[in-house]
């Protein structure tokens, strides 16, 4: 397990280091409509191509992403954004997340947007570490740091390989990521509960907005009236009880029981529900927006390839990363039954998407989704 015995050094030990951030600042709002940009550009890799290589390099490339927003959310915690360098800094590592956002389409292809993105990469590390230098996360970052630059090494690699290559060693580079943690611990920096579970949930409403827009402009190209409507009302369902399944209950619980967390357990907390679920959770909306737009588009007729799959994988993944998500936080005996069945539950979905047709797979993930929203309300002790 990571390392859990090296305690946060407080804001009060540095006196260039700020106090723990108590709310989400414009900026960071800012920071992360690009990143939501990177994701609905990672999406649409998988929308191009549906198929199990096409699934691959979204999962490696969301990782990558993935990591790095989340290490932005740790360091926007700890910065002082009222200052105008650290506002530069900030509006370098967004620059850096642009740019690389406009390369991931073309990543995979010859060329050399592969070299684009690992040198963005590579500038997203660079800044996310000197940020952390003069805040209360230096002895932290001073561990993680040379590892994450290692990572993006392995990125720009990837960039410099032929095209067949590149997937190999980006899934090097993730998979370092991932280990990271286990291998030189967690400590060393300052989680403010409030700031921290706001930033990220912010993250998902933004995300399930752009998914709606994404299924909408879907929606729009079709030119039968019976299609448009109703696929684009049952989407809107469909994103509205995945944002019901988080911000009902579990953004305002996940806050307490971070902020009740001793000090030295609060940076592992944090990492196993909000770097790990949180990214089951990421990918879960993203599949499922790229599904929704094929259902849409075969809004009549039986899905083909992979995409019959895409819409119960992603609703699926969603569940999952929830049901993850209270487990890392509440602790052991604290699963979610409910929702590991309705994740498993997923599998109905498939079958009606494949010889039915996109409304029904939309329809029924809908229904599953409300009725897992209503047993759960029935069987909580608070009103809905």
């Amino acid at each position: 397990m990571p390392d859990e015995a090296a305690a946060p050094v407080p804001a009060s030990d540095s006196p260039s280091a700020p106090a723990p951030a108590e709310s989400v600042r414009p900026l960071e709002l800012f920071f992360d409509l690009v990143f939501v940009f990177a994701i609905t550009q990672i999406a649409s890799v998988l929308a191009v191509h549906p198929d199990p290589q096409g699934l691959a390099r979204v999962v490696v490339l969301l990782a990558l992403t993935w990591w790095m927003y989340a290490g932005y959310a740790w360091l926007t915690n700890a910065l002082d954004l009222d200052r105008t360098g650290p506002r530069l800094l900030l509006l370098t590592g967004m620059a850096s997340f642009f740019v690389m956002s406009l390369a991931v389409p073309r990543a995979f292809e010859p060329g050399p947007w592969g070299l684009v993105l690992g040198l963005a990469y590579l500038g997203v590390v660079l800044v996310h570490t000197v940020g952390f230098l003069r805040t209360s996360g230096r002895p932290g970052i001073a561990r993680i740091g040379p590892l994450n630059l290692v990572s993006a090494l392995l990125v720009l690699a990837a960039g410099l390989v032929p095209s067949g290559w590149r997937l190999t060693i980006l899934a090097l580079a993730c998979l370092l990521q991932v280990l990271t943690p286990f291998l030189v611990g967690t400590g060393g920096f300052t989680v403010g509960a409030g700031h921290f579970v706001e930033r990220h949930g912010l993250a998902v409403i933004i995300l399930l907005g752009e998914s709606i827009v994404e299924v909408g402009s879907a929606a729009a190209k079709q030119p039968r009236v019976a299609d448009v409507l109703p696929g684009a009302l049952l989407a809107l369902v469909l994103s509205a009880a995945q944002w019901w399944l988080y911000f009902d209950r579990e953004e305002r619980d996940s806050e307490a029981l971070l902020d009740r967390a001793p000090a030295d357990r609060r940076q592992t907390m944090a990492l196993y529900s909000f770097g790990y679920a949180y990214l089951v959770m990421i990918l879960g909306i993203a599949v499922t927006a790229v599904g929704m737009q094929e259902a849409v588009d075969s809004f009549g007729e039986p899905l083909r390839g992979l995409r019959w799959l895409l819409l119960p994988l992603g609703a699926g993944l969603y569940l999952l990363g929830l049901a993850c998500f209270r487990r890392a936080l509440a602790g052991r005996g604290s699963w979610p039954r409910l929702r590991l069945a309705g994740a498993g539950a997923m599998v109905l979905v498939a079958p009606a998407a494949r010889w039915v047709g996109g409304w029904a797979a939309l329809a029924l993930t809908a229904a599953l989704l409300l009725g897992l929203l209503v047993i759960e309300s029935a069987r909580s002790d608070e009103p809905a």
